[in-house]
């Protein structure tokens, strides 16, 4: 019997004890807990000169028209109606430093370009109301990224797609993938 009092008095004094740990302020005055509102700041970011970069993605949707201009500007070959077999078609795609997929049937490739190990590898895919940029290594990604806050793009949903917006555009941003798409 005395060790179950024992027991319990211990358990009482310790409970006492963490309860008592901690900070000695109780309340925070409400100047402490507003919220400051943020205001944006101008993200200064060098664009890769390897690839298209967010400004020219979003006049290209635009106005499709500059495409071979761009293309020409950074490399890129075309090949027109690129389907990925039960999975994606694009109208055009513009690949640079990448190699198509296996071809299956007719224009059906068995997947996206693959990179190459010379330079940075990218592709532009013009797909019903998107432009799609996909990269293939992190450093590239990033910049991309970078890109889309520095022109003023905000945060709207994260996840798995990150979706950008600047009220009247949409920037979807896919790290597994490396992709942005801007619709």
């Amino acid at each position: 019997m005395k060790k179950n009092v024992k027991i319990v008095a211990s358990l009482i004094v310790a409970a006492l004890l963490m309860n008592s740990c901690g900070t000695t302020e109780k309340s925070m005055s409400k100047e402490k807990n507003a919220v400051v509102a943020s205001t944006p700041t101008e993200i200064s970011v060098t664009a890769n000169p390897e690839f298209i970069t967010i400004k020219e993605a979003i006049s290209l949707f635009e106005n499709s028209d500059d495409a071979p201009t761009i293309a020409k500007k950074y490399g890129y070959k075309l090949t027109n109606n690129y389907e990925i077999y039960r999975l994606d078609k694009f109208s055009k795609l513009y690949y640079k430093n990448c190699r198509l997929a296996k071809i299956l049937t007719g224009n059906q490739y068995e997947d996206y370009p693959k990179p190459l190990r010379k330079g940075v590898s990218s592709y532009v895919a013009f797909k019903d109301g998107a432009i799609i940029i996909g990269v293939f290594n992190q450093a590239a990604y990033d910049n991309l990224v970078q890109q889309v806050k520095a022109a003023g793009f905000v945060l709207d949903m994260p996840g798995n797609e990150e979706i950008y917006t600047n009220g009247k555009r949409t920037i979807a941003c896919y790290e597994g993938a490396k992709t942005v798409r801007v619709q």
